[in-house]
């Protein structure tokens, strides 16, 4: 976990970033450095990221005010136990053929960021954070099998 942290705060001292890019910088880079464990059963980063999914997804179908009540709470309804559903049934291995363990979802998974922070508006640069986080958890891991 020191490595990331160590390549942030040496990218930062060297490009000097305002504050808020540097928070975003930091916060990617945390994020990536335990996105990898996501198909981890027991994974603080699974819960998490299924508890945004939900809420989002709730907040979204919540503020449209073309469904009226009851259609909202059968929606909201069937996409808590979807939720739930594939939070305990995700389909992938936590290491091996196939789990998110390998080097090509270092390319893969940032290739997707990147196309969802230009439909955003964010600034493209924030990717180097994910590459640099991903990779170094599992740079980390490919050092513990030795």
């Amino acid at each position: 976990m020191m490595v990331p942290l160590f390549i942030y705060i040496a990218i930062t001292l060297v490009f000097r970033f305002d504050i808020l890019y540097s928070v975003q910088a930091l916060f990617l880079l945390l994020f990536a450095a335990f996105l990898p464990d996501i198909d981890h059963p027991r994974s603080l980063v699974r819960k998490v990221a299924f508890i945004l999914v939900f809420y989002i997804m709730v907040f979204a179908v919540t503020v449209d005010v073309s469904i009226d009540m009851l259609l909202k709470f059968a929606i909201i309804t069937c996409m808590l136990v979807l939720a739930r559903y594939a939070y305990k049934h995700l389909p992938i291995k936590h290491r091996g053929k196939h789990s998110l363990h390998l080097w090509r979802y270092c390319l893969v998974l940032p290739s997707i960021f990147a196309f969802a922070f230009i439909v955003a508006s964010i600034n493209i640069s924030l990717i180097l954070f994910i590459i640099v986080g991903y990779g170094s958890h599992l740079a980390v891991d490919r050092i513990d099998k030795f």
